[in-house]
């Protein structure tokens, strides 16, 4: 039996997601990666009145810790959240103490560096590879100190960062893959290779629930701490919500807070969403992935001043983005704008050298290991193309070509 609601959803966003993108239209950096089927399982949560942290997240945690190769996945609102829960629930769990010295990777997003700040550590930046913009694990050790006790290897725009010579090292690992959906390194997906790792699923990102992230980790205490830190600090998603309550029969088990914990809980509408991205991240990411190797050839083929950075041995790439580190001249803003009028949307790498950005003065202890020409580089002549599902081949053709007119005219 057809329900009108659903006839009605799914004949107002025919043709999405959009699953061919016409070149001709340029190259956006997002396309809609969502459907009818994602609004109707959202309208459910609507209609039946279940919208906040429920059934639909548990589902949502259950398969997303499957696909990724964990114990456990701990849904919240935001990616930027995730990295706060990790780091906090790594304190709370005495994991790592107030003070410690967290290193992490100059070219990053705002939110892999302010969280370690905010938890009470002490986050020390170090410059990245040149080859794969990911931390440089010879720096890491090279900045590790006395009070060194964690790293934060980021899968930048999907490259899956060395995990393994920082856990050498003795390091707490978490990692950021918070654009690196269906990336691995050495057959395993990335996000479950440290003590912690975390994701987004941001609107643009290789999956969406518009607002939304994730903790995977196979630590039962961390996920414990994360799931009480998302919800006020309460027990009761823990799995030793009993055992805490009956050691404390004074209060009412709902109302019991266990730990110094924030509001960063989801919602079952965005989890309903994530259910059916779920289903659609295989073809996704292979696609993505695709373009990422074919339009690398493509500007290595060019011989145009251009570097791109490659799939690294032994890895699967995301392929969130198309990242370029342009020759300088002429400046990056122009080849911008010369490609906005081509209609090719551009961005930074990230957020550039996180030690140039003015909130860097303000987040307490920051220092930066020592030089960092990579993450300078970066700054100053490094831009994203979008890259998506909807992408093909044509699409690294525009690219390639946009970039020999401006170069040389």
């Amino acid at each position: 039996m057809t329900d009108p609601l659903h006839d009605l959803v799914r004949e107002r966003m025919a043709g999405l997601p959009v699953l061919a993108h016409d070149p001709a239209d340029g190259i956006p950096l997002q396309v809609p990666s969502y459907g009818p089927e994602e609004v109707v399982a959202a309208l459910e949560c609507l209609i039946g009145a279940r919208v906040t942290m429920g059934e639909c997240v548990r589902a949502f945690e259950a398969a997303f810790a499957a696909w990724v190769g964990t114990r456990h996945a701990v849904m919240c609102n935001s990616g930027s959240s995730a990295n706060l829960l990790a780091w906090s629930a790594l304190v709370q769990t005495g994991r790592l103490d107030r003070g410690d010295e967290v290193l992490v990777p100059a070219v990053a997003w705002s939110t892999t560096l302010f969280p370690v700040a905010q938890a009470g550590l002490v986050p020390r930046l170090v410059d990245v590879d040149p080859g794969t913009l990911c931390l440089d694990p010879a720096l890491a050790r090279a900045a590790c100190g006395p009070r060194t006790r964690a790293a934060c290897p980021v899968h930048l725009l999907g490259c899956a960062a060395e995990v393994a010579p920082l856990a050498d090292l003795g390091l707490v690992v978490v990692e950021d893959a918070c654009t690196a959906h269906g990336a691995e390194r050495g057959g395993r997906r990335v996000g479950g290779l440290g003590a912690a790792g975390t994701f987004s699923f941001f609107f643009s990102h290789a999956i969406t629930t518009v607002e939304g992230g994730m903790l995977v980790t196979n630590d039962d205490g961390i996920a414990d701490a994360a799931r009480s830190l998302r919800a006020h600090g309460w027990i009761r998603e823990r799995t030793d919500a009993a055992a805490l309550a009956a050691a404390r029969p004074d209060l009412d088990p709902r109302f019991h807070f266990a730990l110094p914990g924030y509001n960063l809980r989801p919602t079952e509408i965005a989890a309903a969403f994530g259910l059916v991205q779920l289903g659609r991240l295989p073809g996704f990411a292979a696609a993505r992935r695709a373009n990422h190797g074919d339009w690398c050839r493509r500007m290595a083929a060019s011989g145009l001043p251009v570097r791109v950075f490659p799939e690294p041995p032994g890895t699967v790439h995301g392929g969130f983005a198309f990242p370029l580190l342009l020759p300088g001249a002429p400046p990056r803003c122009e080849v911008q704008a010369a490609l906005t009028a081509r209609g090719i949307a551009t961005r930074p790498i990230s957020g550039g050298n996180l030690a140039r950005q003015p909130a860097a003065a303000r987040v307490p202890g920051l220092v930066a290991a020592g030089p960092l020409p990579v993450a300078d580089a970066v700054h100053d002549r490094g831009l994203v193309t979008g890259n998506s599902h909807a992408f093909g081949p044509a699409h690294g053709d525009l690219v390639v070509r946009s970039l020999a007119e401006i170069l040389h005219g």
